[in-house]
């Protein structure tokens, strides 16, 4: 049997994210079949029918086709939301859009660790008295809090970002080329659940049940240099971010 998933919330929300990652993250790619409700229940130690459940929201929220007798298989990344940009869309129970508050908590400058030094290849020579510039952002859906999430970027290539990066804006890639003629070329991201151990941990106490699911972005810029790391800690309730293509 393999291990249950160990983060809060109704166990097929809780399967349907663990599959949601394997298919943002690539690791299950356009119009691959994804493995059988029986194979998924053996590796996850969960029920088939909590595994069909999972399956099916997916299948609503437009990531999968289940064909009758064939299986289950990825959709095409044009198939999914045509027409639209790539992007994470905030969407309430009944897949209407939601228009999140984004407030700016605290901008702090600081040491890299040695992960940020490696991610955003700050140069060794300079890496010894090098700073970055950590942005703390709440995202909110009227009272409620939906989204933690750290900016995190080398000082040294944003000289005076503390002083105009207060925005509300859902990125800052705008004040990048703006300001800085720094344009994003990609994004990259990754994703993994969050234990129910970390929940009092993470800044989501008043919504302790919710299903949540840790998010990094490395955006690069046209010369394939990383210009920032964010780190987004998502709640799911009764609102799901949605992958839009």
């Amino acid at each position: 049997m393999g291990a249950q998933p160990n983060f809060s919330g109704p166990l097929y929300q809780q399967v349907h994210a663990l599959l949601l990652g394997r298919i943002i993250s690539g690791e299950w790619r356009s119009g691959a079949p994804i493995p059988g409700e029986t194979d998924l229940s053996r590796e996850l130690g969960v029920s088939v029918g909590t595994v069909r459940k999972a399956l099916d929201q997916l299948a609503r929220d437009r990531l999968v086709v289940r064909e009758r007798g064939r299986g289950t298989f990825v959709k095409e990344a044009s198939d999914r939301w045509p027409g639209t940009p790539q992007a994470f869309r905030l969407c309430d129970a009944d897949g209407q859009s939601v228009v999140p508050e984004i407030r700016t908590v605290s901008i702090v400058s600081g040491r890299p660790t040695a992960g940020e030094v490696a991610t955003l290849r700050i140069p060794r020579q300079s890496s010894i008295i090098a700073s970055v510039l950590r942005l703390r952002r709440e995202w909110r859906s009227g009272d409620r809090l939906i989204c933690l999430e750290t900016i995190t970027v080398d000082e040294a290539r944003f000289p005076g970002l503390a002083g105009i990066a207060g925005g509300s804006g859902e990125t800052l890639f705008a004040l990048y080329a703006d300001t800085f003629r720094v344009s994003v070329g990609r994004s990259v991201w990754s994703f993994r659940p969050i234990a129910a151990a970390d929940v009092a941990h993470s800044g989501f106490a008043e919504t302790i049940g919710a299903t949540l699911l840790h998010c990094r972005r490395v955006a690069y810029d046209q010369k394939d240099m990383p210009i920032e790391i964010s780190d987004q800690v998502l709640g799911f309730a009764s609102e799901a971010y949605q992958l839009v293509q």
